[in-house]
């Protein structure tokens, strides 16, 4: 490297199962000109400069090109009523910056998240040490790398300068930045909450968290039935109640397909036969079908994924719908709650010939696409359709299907709601890789 403590972040776990990605993010105290020729090596996109007006005794060896710029950490105004007393130990001061430069701060991380992120983005300060330590932390813990990792890479800038007998202000202890990152759980909620509260949107806080670790998906394809609408639960109700209708009980076991598709007809071979020669078929289907439509009036998709919906928009992901519904019943309820537009494509059962758990009806929708996509289904055969056509399989199953039962998965969530459009992304790899899957992280 260019100078003693200037390191590359890359090569860290993380939640995701990748290590942070090399090349990526590369912190160091200031580059002078007898380092300059070593640096220029990186070929950096971004070289960010925190130091402030009063530190600068000389012009940066890189001033005038395009690549650097200057954002000082410490807000002028706002440290001129800073109350050192109230901060007797470095992490004082460190939580109380957080907040008190937050104009500052703010532009460090947009400048960050703005920065081409196929070159290198290179964080410096004057001894790359605290603001660049907090700098780093910040967007490491926002990609799930341990904390004692954090603070181990932390640490290191100790024994580079030379400061392990240095006042305890000049060190960088392990405790310092492991008691401010719980500053920013305990006042935010954690890294995406504080990035937020700067002013960062969603695609800026994705794009911090692409830096680290990259992620090829450009599609996001759901289900339908039980998966964005829980029609899986107006149905069932509906054939208890006609059930009831003729005093009976309807037995859920053994109701369920092993497969896409209409099996209405076998439903109602199997009630008439427990009715007996009274059964009208033409009543009993009217009856449950009204009974069915007045709980339709008011459903809407199930929970989360409507934000999905709206960050996949925001990340510039397309959008799709592989359902082994007919389209007249898909595109009835997206209409019914002003939702068609959402999606790019609409793929359903009467366009393939065979129904889930064959991979048909998602590699009719990944031709359609065009991109890497992952799929986000509620059963175990949509699960097996998915992975079949060699995607990356989420499950949220709906009321009537155990998690056991889709244990399969990639990924098996509660609701869509327990994580973060972003987060999930990060989370998906290509069928066949070496990630572990994982459980859901909660928000």
């Amino acid at each position: 490297m260019w100078s003693p403590n200037a390191r590359d972040v890359g090569g860290l776990p993380t939640r995701y199962g990748v290590p942070t990605r090399a090349r990526a993010l590369l912190r160091s105290e200031c580059i002078d000109a007898v380092g300059l020729p070593a640096f220029e090596e990186v070929g950096a996109g971004l070289v960010l400069d925190l130091r402030s007006d009063w530190e600068l005794r000389q012009p940066h060896p890189l001033a005038g090109d395009l690549v650097y710029q200057r954002i000082p950490w410490i807000d002028p105004a706002a440290e001129a009523t800073r109350d050192p007393a109230a901060e007797p130990r470095l992490v004082d001061v460190y939580r109380n910056s957080l907040t008190r430069n937050a104009a500052h701060v703010g532009r460090i991380f947009t400048a960050i998240a703005e920065a081409p992120a196929d070159q290198p983005v290179v964080v410096h300060c004057k001894a790359g040490k605290d603001r660049t330590g907090l700098t780093v932390a910040l967007l490491l813990d926002l990609v799930g790398v341990p904390r004692s990792d954090i603070a181990a890479d932390y640490a290191i800038s100790e024994t580079n300068l030379g400061l392990q007998d240095a006042p305890a202000f000049s060190r960088s202890h392990p405790d310092t930045i492991l008691g401010s990152l719980s500053y920013v759980d305990e006042r935010f909620g954690g890294v995406r909450g504080y990035l937020a509260w700067l002013g960062l949107s969603e695609t800026q806080i994705h794009r911090l968290a692409t830096r680290l670790v990259p992620t090829d998906v450009q599609a996001i394809v759901f289900d339908f039935d039980g998966l964005l609408m829980d029609t899986e639960t107006t149905m069932v109700e509906s054939w208890q109640t006609e059930w009831a209708y003729h005093g009976l009980e309807l037995d859920l076991d053994g109701f369920w397909p092993g497969h896409g598709g209409d099996v209405s007809e076998d439903r109602y071979a199997v009630l008439a036969a427990a009715v007996g020669s009274g059964f009208d078929r033409a009543e009993s289907q009217a009856r449950r079908l009204a009974h069915r439509d007045r709980m339709h009036a008011e459903l809407d998709f199930r929970p989360g994924i409507r934000d999905w919906i709206s960050s996949a928009r925001e990340l510039g992901l397309r959008v799709a719908i592989a359902s082994s519904s007919p389209r007249s019943w898909v595109v009835g309820h997206l209409e019914r709650v002003g939702a068609v537009k959402l999606f790019d494509e609409i793929v359903t059962g009467d366009e393939v010939a065979t129904h889930k758990p064959d991979p048909a009806i998602y590699q009719l929708a990944l031709e359609r696409v065009g991109v890497p996509a992952i799929a986000v289904e509620d059963t175990a055969h949509g699960v097996e359709a998915a992975q079949a056509a060699g995607m990356y399989a989420v499950a949220i199953p709906n009321p009537f299907v155990t998690k056991a039962a889709v244990a399969a998965a990639d990924l098996v969530l509660g609701s869509a709601d327990e994580l973060f459009l972003t987060d999930l992304l990060l989370s998906a790899a290509p069928r066949g890789s070496s990630r572990p899957t994982r459980s859901g992280t909660p928000r």
